[in-house]
């Protein structure tokens, strides 16, 4: 199951991180100190603050569904997909309306560097058009996971690989009589590619999808009682997911302000995180696949056989975790020469890798047991209480405290930013050994 359903997903998280990638990369060879990475890096916090709350309202939803899906009952899911999607699709309209109105005052949330503010804004002025666009995919995505339908996402996001590249590449640079761009480029590109994805998902969802049945006309379904268990159980999710984005939405204006560092700290980070979520594909899907197991056990009644494959998956979670910790710091040498960043900013960013590749250590257990195996089980409040805590009441002000007063190199800073891995690692351990997270959520 973890193939079946992981793989496709990681390799979805590994094609949309690869564009990522590809942008940051391009960007870097077409400026000459940083200032285009640290824009688009700075400019895509919006969009990063509306996946990640999509994102949660839809796990939120796939918590609920996975269980409905051991009990066979798809009617049900279809309806919280409904719900589910009437709520994404307002608030990425209405993110979508505010950046294209106050590109400005979005960039000054992150910096104060004019020069940035500038570049940012002709990113945002184009790019904030796909915020339209990412409601209805995120959404239907994720809630197709609860059939375990996850082939589709996998091929709209290889067909956006295949337009946003080679889109960049003429735009950004001007090649084959294509305008010259720059940042402005890349905003065009991210903007076809985010459409092209949309068609293929809708197309998919309303003519071919034979599982779930969604079809136009279940789009405008509600239902009062089945609400209520989203606002229970999904809710927490959601707020859980908005938490930990607004935490690093505040580190980037925390990253955005450190002028004491020789290098761009900005850039640094930005290939840094990069490169950490491209080494952590694999494990999202796990988590991602992990959820649907533990639920659809829980829905079939089986909590004996949820335990076993709990602890089994948070195993997994530790060895893939050295994995990756392994390969980050390995590679860093020659991952990070291909960004084009200026000599003091990669020394930076080589230096973070070696930190970053420590925490992709707990942040692999980590997200393994919340993502996967909690959520999966019901237990969404804990996580949410964990989540808050961890990086509200120690990673954003110990950031805050290392960055301002006391001005420490910035891998300590960086740590100070990751602290809450380490955290949530510890707790996760002793709450998985239990059986309080098994809660079972269908009526």
């Amino acid at each position: 199951m973890i193939i079946t359903i992981g793989l496709p997903i990681a390799l979805q998280n590994l094609i949309t991180f690869s564009v990522s990638m590809a942008d940051t990369i391009m960007l870097g060879h077409a400026s000459y100190d940083d200032e285009l990475i640290s824009a688009a890096d700075l400019a895509n916090k919006p969009i990063f603050l509306l996946i990640i709350t999509l994102f949660g309202l839809a796990m939120g939803g796939l918590t609920l569904a996975s269980q409905y899906w051991g009990k066979g009952d798809v009617k049900t899911i279809r309806r919280i997909t409904a719900m589910i999607l009437q709520m994404g699709v307002l608030i990425s309209a209405a993110a979508g309306v505010f950046v294209l109105v106050f590109p400005a005052v979005t960039m000054r949330i992150f910096t104060n560097n004019e020069i940035v503010i500038q570049k940012g804004v002709e990113y945002l002025q184009i790019v904030g058009w796909s915020y339209f666009l990412v409601g209805f995919s995120i959404m239907m995505t994720i809630m197709l996971r609860s059939v375990e339908v996850v082939r589709v996402a996998l091929f709209a996001s290889i067909a956006a690989l295949v337009l946003n590249i080679p889109l960049n590449w003429l735009l950004i640079f001007g090649n084959f009589g294509f305008p010259e761009l720059g940042i402005q480029g890349a905003a065009i590109g991210t903007v076809i590619a985010r459409a092209a994805e949309f068609m293929i998902i809708a197309v998919y969802v309303f003519l071919i999808d034979k599982k779930l049945k969604f079809r136009f006309k279940d789009v405008f379904d509600f239902d009062k009682t089945l609400f209520k268990d989203i606002m229970k159980y999904g809710f927490p999710v959601l707020f859980n997911e908005v938490a930990w984005a607004s935490g690093i939405t505040v580190q980037a204006m925390i990253v955005g302000r450190i002028d004491y560092v020789e290098g761009d700290f900005v850039a640094a980070n930005a290939a840094n995180g990069v490169i950490f979520q491209l080494f952590m594909v694999a494990m999202f899907g796990t988590a991602n696949a992990a959820l649907v197991i533990v639920g659809k056990a829980i829905g079939e009644g089986k909590l004996d056989e949820a335990k076993i494959k709990a602890d089994m998956l948070f195993k997994i979670g530790a060895f893939m975790g050295i994995a990756v910790c392994f390969l980050i710091i390995a590679t860093r040498h020659f991952i990070i020469g291909i960004f084009g960043l200026s000599p003091e900013t990669e020394e930076l960013a080589k230096e973070l890798l070696i930190y970053g590749g420590i925490i992709a250590f707990f942040a692999s257990v980590a997200t393994m047991s919340i993502v996967g195996v909690f959520r999966g089980g019901g237990d969404t409040r804990f996580c949410l209480i964990i989540e808050v805590a961890c990086m509200w009441g120690l990673a954003v002000p110990l950031a805050a405290v290392l960055a301002f007063y006391f001005q420490f190199p910035v891998w300590i800073v960086y740590l100070g930013m990751k602290s809450d891995e380490i955290v949530k690692t510890v707790i996760c351990f002793i709450r998985i050994r239990g059986v309080k997270w098994i809660k079972i959520l269908t009526r």
